[in-house]
C-alpha cells in the first residue's frame, strides 16, 4: 500500500511510517481508530495508548490546518 492509497492518514511513529484508518463519517464509532499498519505491510498494529495519541495529534494538526 502506498501513502497515496492510504484511506485516512500517514504518520511517522516509532521510526516507521504508519498508515491509519478511521470509520466512515457518520458511523457510530466515528473518531475511533479502526486500524493501523506499517506502510507496505498487511499485519495490523496494536493500537496502544501511545499510537492512539500520535494519531489523534495528527488529526488535530490536520483540522487546525483547514
Amino acid at each position: 500500500m502506498s501513502a497515496s492509497r492510504c484511506p485516512c492518514g500517514v504518520i511517522a511513529y516509532g521510526g516507521e511510517i504508519v498508515c491509519y484508518e478511521l470509520p466512515k463519517q457518520g458511523a457510530a464509532d466515528a473518531g475511533r481508530v479502526m486500524e493501523a499498519r506499517r506502510l507496505g505491510q498487511k499485519v495490523l498494529l496494536e493500537i496502544t495508548p501511545e499510537l492512539r495519541a500520535a494519531i489523534e495529534a495528527d488529526l488535530r494538526k490536520g483540522r487546525e490546518a483547514k
